[in-house]
């Protein structure tokens, strides 16, 4: 599994999770399998978005659409936004499920 991180300071978390509700990139159609939404414990506007994919090439994809789409369109970023966003994309190398003691 593949998972896309993306991670920026947003300037109010409300109106950007209506924008994200609205999924204008189309997260779904472009391979996405789930995604979890973490917001700093610190920081309440700043927030990570992982995306999981089954593969790096539909990650990679979805990444290219959001660049051209989200990340360069000045109209959209600069009024939920503050700054550029970080993105990598993590390939799965372990997972396991502790139970407490």
């Amino acid at each position: 599994m593949f998972t896309m991180q993306v991670g920026y300071s947003v300037r109010d978390y409300a109106a950007w999770k209506e924008l994200f509700d609205k999924d204008p990139v189309g997260r779904a159609a472009s391979g996405a399998r789930s995604y979890r939404i973490f917001r700093d414990s610190d920081d309440e506007n700043y927030v990570v978005v992982h995306l999981d994919f089954d593969t790096r090439d539909a990650a990679a994809s979805f990444l290219e659409k959001l660049r051209s789409q989200v990340f360069n369109n000045p109209d959209a970023m600069a009024t939920i936004i503050d700054g550029p966003p970080s993105v990598r994309i993590l390939e799965e190398a372990a997972s396991e499920r502790l139970s407490a003691g």
